[in-house]
């Protein structure tokens, strides 16, 4: 029976208040590049949620403690509705978080949405790994895409870079969250 803890009837267990806690948000306009630093080590998990659109249907990417090197490995799925696609890279220079299949929308009207989870991301133990769900609808056309990533560093993530090769256009914006767990 739901809210009754076992042996124990008529005890309920204390609920929790919240389990995402915003860090910080960024609304970039006429850069290519944001970052957010100083990223404390005190979750179980990351979260960023995005919406974003740029001048050129180009791909979003992501890099850790401003490690430029290839230490990531990447793995890309998606679909339009009427075709499907895959990629991967074992060594590359970022992990991808949108839209390399086909491209975030060029239309400023059609703002691409992105999810990021960055599990175990404080850990000095174990590689980084990444799961990111993204899409944009442009009134019947339009693409869905889900990434894995991998950052190939026991180093605790303290920084987190989100850059593509042209600008973000008005009307992006990145948070980013903290997820509190056991």
């Amino acid at each position: 029976m739901a809210g009754i803890a076992l042996g124990l009837i008529g005890s309920f267990p204390t609920p929790v208040t919240s389990s995402f806690e915003s860090i910080a948000s960024v609304t970039p306009s006429g850069v290519n590049t944001i970052t957010f630093s100083s990223i404390s080590g005190t979750y179980k998990s990351l979260q960023i949620r995005g919406l974003c659109t740029d001048a050129g249907a180009n791909s979003v990417v992501m890099q850790f403690n401003s490690d430029t090197g290839a230490n990531y490995a990447r793995h890309a799925l998606s679909g339009n509705g009427s075709t499907a696609g895959a990629s991967g890279a074992a060594s590359t220079s970022n992990i991808l978080i949108g839209g390399y299949r086909s491209g975030f929308s060029s239309n400023a009207s059609y703002l691409g949405g992105i999810i990021v989870d960055i599990h175990d991301y404080a850990s000095t133990t174990k590689y980084k790994t990444t799961r990111s769900f993204n899409g944009y609808d442009a009134n019947g056309s339009g693409t869905v895409e889900l990434n894995s990533g991998l950052w190939q560093s026991t180093s605790a993530v303290t920084s987190i870079t989100i850059s593509m090769p042209s600008n973000f256009s008005s009307g992006s914006t990145f948070a980013l969250y903290g997820i509190k767990g056991a």
